[in-house]
């Protein structure tokens, strides 16, 4: 997994318009965890998460594919009390080592990205 700037994610709007505020490391391993009975669809788009790297919590980034989805990378460049408050969550909704955004987080990245709701 490389490290990425906050400012280049945050400036590609290819990659902003495609962010699942709906899915979760929980919903990214068993996608029928989801609110609803439908399975949800993994196969497009970016999923945040926050796991340990380099002995940091950081805000990672999960690319939704088809046939195989992968971590393309992450950030240290996020409030660290909200990547800790992340990390504090349900123990079943973490997943190896992976945890979901909290919130708070999720609103302050909206708002950084410029989105509203």
């Amino acid at each position: 997994m490389i490290a990425l700037k906050f400012e280049k994610i945050k400036s590609t709007k290819a990659f902003t318009d495609n962010i699942r505020w709906d899915v979760t490391p929980k919903i990214f391993i068993a996608p029928h965890t989801g609110p609803g009975t439908e399975q949800i669809d993994l196969t497009y788009g970016y999923m945040f998460y926050v796991e340990m790297v380099e002995e940091q919590p950081a805000l990672a980034v999960m690319v939704l594919k088809p046939m195989l989805s992968k971590s393309a990378g992450y950030t240290h460049e996020i409030p660290d009390d909200m990547l800790k408050e992340c990390m504090q969550c349900d123990e079943s909704e973490s997943v190896s080592g992976m945890y979901p955004i909290t919130e708070r987080l999720k609103q302050w990245l909206k708002k950084e990205f410029g989105q509203t709701g």
